[in-house]
C-alpha cells in the first residue's frame, strides 16, 4: 500500500514554516503539537517531547509526481545546532585565556578539551538518536509502514566503523591519562580522572553493547530465513 501525500498530511497538527524563529518559539512555548511545513513535492513534520524539548528532529517526506512517498530523511533542528555551536564557544572562551601567551597548553589540559567535547558530541547523539527513534517508531505506525530493523546492519556501516577507529583508541588514551592523573595530581587529578575514566568506559561499554545485541539480531534473522 503506498503512503500518499494527504497521508503524511494528517501527521500535521499546526501548520509552521521551518524557520529558526518558528523553532525558537516553539522551544520556549513547548507546544508538544506535532508540526509541519507543506510544500509541492515535500513536507517537513517535527514534534516535541515534555522531557525533550530541544533535541528534536524534522523529518522530511519527499513525494513523486503521484503524490507517493519515496524518502525519509531526518535532520537536528536549528536550534539544537545553535545550542550545541554555543556550549563550544562557551568552553572555550572558558578555558582559553585573552591572553594566549598566559595559556598553559599542555598535553593534560588537550585531553580535557578534547574530553568535554567528546562527551558533549556523544550525548547529544545519544539523545537525538533516541528521539529520532522513538519518533519514527510512531511516525511508521501512523502511517501502516512495515520496515525491517535496519540497526544491526547500520552499526557496521562503514561510517560507524570509522568513527570506532577513531573513538576506541582515543576513549583508551584518555583512560591511560586519566589514571596516570588520578595517582600523580592530586585531589583535582583524582577528580578529572575519575570523570574521565567513567565517561569513557560507559561509551565503551554502551557501543560494544549494541554491537553484541546487533551481532545477535543479525544471527538469528539468518537463523529465522534458514528455518523458512
Amino acid at each position: 500500500m503506498e503512503v500518499t501525500k494527504k497521508d503524511v498530511e494528517n501527521l500535521i497538527e499546526v501548520r509552521k514554516q521551518n524557520t529558526f524563529l518558528n523553532h525558537l518559539w516553539n522551544v520556549f512555548s513547548r507546544d508538544m503539537s506535532s508540526k509541519g511545513e507543506i510544500k509541492i513535492n515535500e513536507i517537513k513534520v517535527w514534534k516535541q517531547n515534555m522531557w525533550n524539548v530541544t533535541f528534536y528532529p524534522i523529518f522530511t517526506f519527499t513525494f513523486n509526481d503521484k503524490n507517493h512517498l519515496t524518502k525519509i530523511k531526518d535532520e537536528l533542528n536549528p536550534i539544537a545546532k545553535t545550542f550545541i555551536a554555543i556550549l563550544f564557544l562557551a568552553i572555550f572562551y572558558i578555558i582559553i585565556p585573552e591572553n594566549l601567551s598566559d595559556f598553559n597548553f599542555n598535553l593534560r589540559s588537550l585531553t580535557i578539551l578534547i574530553t568535554i567535547i567528546f562527551l558533549i558530541i556523544w550525548l547529544s547523539r545519544v539523545v537525538y538518536k533516541y528521539e529520532k527513534n522513538n519518533q519514527l517508531k510512531e511516525i511508521f505506525e501512523i502511517l501502516d509502514i512495515e520496515v525491517e530493523d535496519e540497526d544491526a546492519e547500520k552499526e557496521w556501516s562503514l561510517k560507524n566503523i570509522f568513527i570506532r577507529i577513531l573513538t576506541y583508541p582515543f576513549s583508551f588514551f584518555v583512560i591511560a591519562i586519566s589514571v596516570w592523573s588520578f595517582f600523580n595530581d592530586g585531589i583535582e587529578g583524582m577528580i578529572r580522572g575519575f570523570f574521565g575514566i567513567v565517561i569513557c568506559a560507559i561509551y565503551l561499554y554502551s557501543d560494544i553493547k549494541m554491537i553484541v545485541r546487533a551481532k545477535k539480531t543479525i544471527g538469528n534473522r539468518i537463523s529465522n530465513k534458514r528455518q523458512s
